[in-house]
């Protein structure tokens, strides 16, 4: 995945994200169910392979955190969300 994937697939589907540690510099993307097949395949199956990927779910949707998925695709944070709210 590159951050023009990552910033696509966001765009995209409107999703919403907040900064969260604003000096360890994370988000916490709110994935809906309906875009969870989507963002699998964007991820691919090695980032899913051992441990898998932590996240909350919600009613309706799914909250990851997004420092350590990007730092695993070589992504800067700041390239994909912009410090305000999306």
């Amino acid at each position: 995945m590159t951050a023009i994937e990552l910033y696509k697939f966001v765009t995209k589907n409107d999703l919403s994200y907040t900064w969260i540690n604003i000096k360890d510099q994370d988000v916490i993307l709110f994935v809906t169910i309906s875009n969870l097949e989507e963002l699998n395949k964007l991820l691919g199956p090695k980032i899913l392979d051992e441990d898998g990927i932590e996240c909350r779910m919600k009613d309706g949707y799914f909250c990851f955190e997004m420092a350590d998925i990007c730092d695993y695709f070589g992504i800067d944070i700041t390239d994909v969300f912009k410090e305000a709210n999306g």
